[in-house]
């Protein structure tokens, strides 16, 4: 039987967090972005194959699959803080390391370590879910897709003019980002999980294994098809977004700042279909329908990348993209948190984020075999093959609104 729940009340202090929250995760996402227009031309430097390019990902996606569903069950036993705390100051010795390069093992060290800390965009979705009323999810998980949109538009610009300097000059600014945001938690972020809240289960051997993890939540009714549909179209989109910087490099000749522009593009459509198409449109259609709408619009956008005859095309193609990305992830993360009671937010935040570490490795692995082995740009027309396929499944599932346990406030 399910429980009767009812959303934590909004309040100022839960306002004020959100804004804080906001921009932490906004400054997390400059600096992970300010690696995108210079980490391909850095790994080239030492090997000249697409998989050696989307190993920095794969990497970082491996660590992050293996720690964050443990780092989402610490989350909800110990609080989201102290969690968010260790993942900034991991983020920014990674970032260090990277920086300092010198060989592609220290390089994939960095982003290894980094992945293995990455647990703070997860452990922000939960923070999120605490102070936010049950009818008001879907509006500020947008905030999450609006945070990456600023940080894919402000990371990319400074990178590319980081990058003027040296190459890993953007490495040491995105750890510097890292440690502020460590200034910022210690010092202004109140906790978001009263004790009362907190789930008080034993920790087992069980909870430090990611598969099983994964198919715990699956087994939840009606989230198991949502992981399904989360990862692939992970695996399409990691795919071929890993590829993109070199795509424009070997088909167009791009260089660093024509790189960073597209990405800066593709953020600025973000913010601003989160700021006024998201809040107004998946309420009116619902979040389902918002679903299939965006993986069918994205298959359209991979199939115009692969043929656009000119480097200009692909801005535009960039943008509409970036609107059908945006329809994905707050109807999705809303879907799934209606299926799973409130103490179980933290676990579910940090099992999406696993499966999408998952994709995230093996995603840009499938990306840059296809892209060596098939053709250039394979990547983008094998996606859209994925992302019609994932659209089809969802339209035929009914998804239900799951009734959850009332926090306790």
């Amino acid at each position: 039987m399910n429980d009767i729940a009812k959303a934590p009340n909004p309040s100022r202090q839960s306002k004020r967090a959100l804004v804080l929250i906001f921009s932490i995760m906004t400054m997390d996402v400059v600096g992970i972005s300010l690696l995108s227009p210079v980490a391909p031309q850095i790994v080239l430097q030492f090997s000249d194959q697409a998989v050696m390019v989307t190993m920095v990902t794969v990497l970082y996606a491996l660590g992050q699959f293996l720690a964050t569903p443990i780092i989402g069950k610490l989350g909800d036993r110990y609080g989201r803080r102290p969690v968010l705390l260790l993942s900034l100051v991991g983020q920014s010795v990674g970032y260090f390391i990277f920086g300092l390069g010198g060989s592609l093992w220290i390089l994939f060290l960095g982003r290894l370590i980094g992945g293995i800390t990455a647990g703070n965009l997860s452990t922000a979705s939960a923070y999120i879910a605490d102070v936010t009323p049950v009818n008001e999810r879907s509006k500020n998980f947008a905030l999450i897709g609006t945070a990456w949109s600023l940080g894919l538009i402000l990371g990319p610009a400074l990178g590319g003019l980081f990058g003027q300097i040296t190459l890993e000059t953007p490495a040491f600014v995105a750890s510097f980002f890292a440690i502020l945001n460590v200034a910022l938690s210690i010092f202004l972020l109140p906790e978001s999980l009263p004790k009362p809240n907190r789930d008080t289960s034993r920790l087992t051997l069980r909870d430090y294994n990611p598969i099983l993890s994964i198919f715990d939540m699956a087994r939840k009714p009606g989230l198991g098809i949502l992981l399904l549909v989360n990862a692939l179209f992970s695996f399409a989109f990691d795919g071929a977004s890993s590829t993109i910087a070199l795509f424009v490099i070997e088909k167009f000749n791009a260089i660093t700042w024509q790189i960073s522009l597209l990405l800066i593009v593709g953020g600025v459509s973000i913010a601003l279909t989160n700021t006024f198409l998201v809040p107004w449109f998946i309420p009116r259609i619902g979040e389902k329908k918002a679903l299939v709408s965006g993986l069918y619009g994205l298959s359209v956008t991979y199939v115009g990348t692969f043929f656009a005859p000119i480097l200009w095309l692909i801005y535009p193609i960039q943008m509409l993209s970036s609107v059908m990305n945006s329809l994905i992830f707050p109807s999705m993360t809303t879907l799934s948190a209606n299926c799973v009671k409130f103490q179980e937010i933290g676990i579910l935040m940090g099992v999406t984020s696993a499966v999408g570490s998952l994709m995230n490795v093996f995603g840009p692995l499938w990306g840059g075999v296809v892209y060596d082995k098939v053709m250039i740009g394979s990547p983008f027309w094998m996606g859209a093959i994925i992302l019609i396929f994932t659209g089809f499944m969802m339209s035929r599932v009914p998804v239900k609104r799951m009734i959850i346990d009332e926090p306790i406030s």
